[in-house]
């Protein structure tokens, strides 16, 4: 039978001794059958040899590929831990646990620690962080948000407690890991959680393995709902789901942070203390540990300002910092000994904290501060038809500092009706500043806050609340918002690429005459004017004011792709207008007109807008 060469294999092409039959080779002569199969032989041994110098120089180039291509994308591998040896990481540790016994006297430091350190969830999975970074190199970061108190006021900047814990925990971290550790201290005097929560990788940055919340003295004695939505914040924008620091031993809170640990929502926290936990007794000893020594003195000059009675002295910021500090000598202890394990061949090291896909249940806090649906999914996350809440994804520009992105400010939304210029912010804005448009601007107790810190040297301080003020005289402040997510649609109802839009003012002291933003600002959003401006109730208050509106967008709006927007005269932007959106002309996003009414002065108080924020479907 005759068959198709395809059929044969080897795409048709056969060998000599495929293309004669059983039967014809068996009438050659014994020596020519020989000779072939020898023939055969020799071939297949050569073709087999071939056959494996070919795979093994694939395998040296897959390899060779491979390395190069891993070397670029990841640093190099941190072999630290293997030239470690137990004995030298247990003395390093213990010689960090000797000084903190001998700050706070032998007899007290421990019951201080146990009073002053509250831990929940898995002290594992803070050890686990440390041994990601130092697995992938990189420097172990925790980074604090708060106000005046995180801040240091009364005290020099590098007094305040997250340095405190930096200058502790440095050197056994880079000893036993191998690895730096990074500190930011993100706080802003006089804030409260949100609007800062909205905004958290603009001021804490992208990569923190741990966050700092302080913010106990603005939220209320027994509310935990502004906590609770700055959590899910925080584990929605920071990919590291990071741990949580929090200043505060508030019951209700305290609470919140077992339940979400319990849930899985957070995998580690711990809550600390301050002086309100310290026996008196340790000021009557006789002599005084040196840490409860100069008790009553703040770090700065006696002249200095930031010398309120609810603001911690230096040596209370010490105290806060050696207790966050032991908690975590205890955890760089447990990731040694993971490490350890892990290079032994045990069970691998793994974690759960880079898992960005959290699904919450409804909000745990017993008292949630009624706002229409809009704002309760912002702060909350939306309610799925299973009983699940995620959390939306939400893009800010604020011009606040500290902040680690100086890109995402409010001048890089602005179209038209902003004052461009390089007017030092320290220098009173006029009245003619502000005629010609909205300007950059402190309040009058900012501004003349810092001047006092100033004649003290600063202090170190970094922090300030810049927005944009308009008044009538200021004109229409056209603002263009970017589509940031990752979907696309064919048409341009805004409604199908934005979900809500959140303007606030800067938390300041303001009279009840001063521009409120649901009142005195005329707001139109993609061409059709909002009537439906709603202030942000519990979250975002400052001084019992609401500092915050949710503007709904109108059924009617539309998008604008950046290379059809204009200003308010009609003019196009140009090419350097257009290069500080960071976009391209066919990006989508949405025009915002912000218009101060009639009624509002200077005198009794501009229209601010410190942040701006908005969620879009992604």
């Amino acid at each position: 039978m005759i068959r198709p060469n395809a059929a044969r294999g080897n795409h048709g092409i056969t060998s000599v001794a495929e293309s004669r039959s059983p039967s014809a080779r068996s009438n050659l002569p014994r020596r020519a059958v020989r000779r072939t199969k020898m023939t055969t032989a020799r071939f297949s041994f050569l073709a087999a040899a071939l056959v494996v110098v070919i795979v093994c120089l694939g395998f040296v180039s897959i390899y060779s590929m491979l390395y190069v291509t891993s070397g670029m994308d990841k640093p190099p591998p941190n072999r630290h831990f293997a030239q470690v040896p137990p004995t030298k990481a247990k003395e390093w540790i213990e010689q960090v646990r000797n000084q903190f016994l001998h700050r706070y006297g032998h007899d007290y430091a421990e019951t201080l620690l146990q009073k002053g350190v509250q831990s929940f969830g898995s002290l594992d999975a803070t050890a686990v962080r440390m041994v990601e970074a130092a697995q992938e190199n990189r420097p172990f970061v925790i980074a604090f948000s708060g106000y005046s108190i995180t801040v240091g006021r009364g005290n020099f900047f590098n007094q305040s407690f997250p340095f405190v814990l930096e200058q502790v925990l440095e050197e056994p971290m880079r000893n036993i890991l191998g690895i730096p550790l990074v500190v930011r201290n993100a706080a802003i005097g006089g804030i409260p959680s949100f609007p800062y929560g909205f905004c958290l990788e603009h001021f804490l940055g992208a990569d923190p393995d741990v966050i700092g919340w302080d913010y106990s003295m603005n939220e209320g004695p027994r509310d935990s709902s502004v906590l609770e939505a700055f959590i899910r914040q925080a584990t929605q924008q920071l990919r590291k789901r990071p741990m949580l620091i929090m200043l505060d031993r508030n019951v209700q809170r305290t609470s919140l942070l077992e339940k979400y640990t319990s849930s899985g929502y957070l995998q580690d926290a711990i809550a600390v203390s301050k002086k309100e936990v310290i026996d008196d007794k340790v000021f009557q000893q006789n002599p005084i540990s040196e840490g409860f020594q100069d008790w009553d003195e703040f770090g700065a000059p006696r002249q200095c300002p930031g010398r309120g009675s609810w603001h911690p002295k230096r040596q209370e910021h010490n105290m806060i910092g050696w207790l966050m500090a032991m908690h975590f000598l205890k955890a760089l202890e447990r990731a040694y000994e993971l490490q350890q394990s892990n290079m032994q061949g045990d069970s691998p090291v793994q974690s759960k904290n880079s898992d960005n896909s959290v699904a919450y249940g409804k909000p745990l806090s017993p008292k949630v501060a009624e706002n229409d649906r809009r704002v309760m999914e912002v702060l909350y996350g939306h309610k799925k038809d299973n009983g699940e809440y995620t959390v939306g994804d939400l893009s800010c520009r604020t011009s606040f500092l500290p902040a680690t992105d100086n890109s995402k400010v409010l001048p890089s939304l602005t179209v038209s009706g902003f004052v461009e210029g390089d007017l030092d912010i320290m220098i009173d804005r006029t009245d003619d500043h502000y005629k010609e448009g909205w300007v950059l601007d402190v309040s009058k107790v900012e501004r003349d806050t810092k001047r006092k810190v100033e004649q003290c040297g600063g202090l170190g301080y970094i922090d300030m609340k810049i927005a944009l003020y308009g008044i009538p005289d200021s004109g229409k402040l056209r603002l263009w918002l970017p589509y940031e997510g990752s979907a696309t649609y064919d048409e341009n109802n805004a409604k199908k690429w934005f979900e809500n839009i959140i303007i606030c003012e800067a938390n300041e002291k303001r009279s009840d005459k001063a521009c409120k933003l649901n009142r005195d600002l005329t707001v139109a959003v993609g061409g059709e004017e909002v009537s439906d401006i709603q202030q942000i109730k519990g979250a975002a208050e400052y001084l019992k004011r609401q500092t915050c509106v949710s503007v709904a967008i109108p059924g009617n709006a539309k998008v604008t792709p950046l290379g059809s927007v204009r200003s308010t005269d009609g003019r196009p932007l140009s090419l350097s207008d257009k290069e500080k959106f960071g976009r391209n002309d066919n990006d989508m996003g949405l025009i915002v007109d912000l218009t101060a009414k009639s009624t509002v002065t200077r005198q009794d108080g501009a229209c601010c807008i410190s942040h701006v924020v908005w969620e879009q479907y992604s």
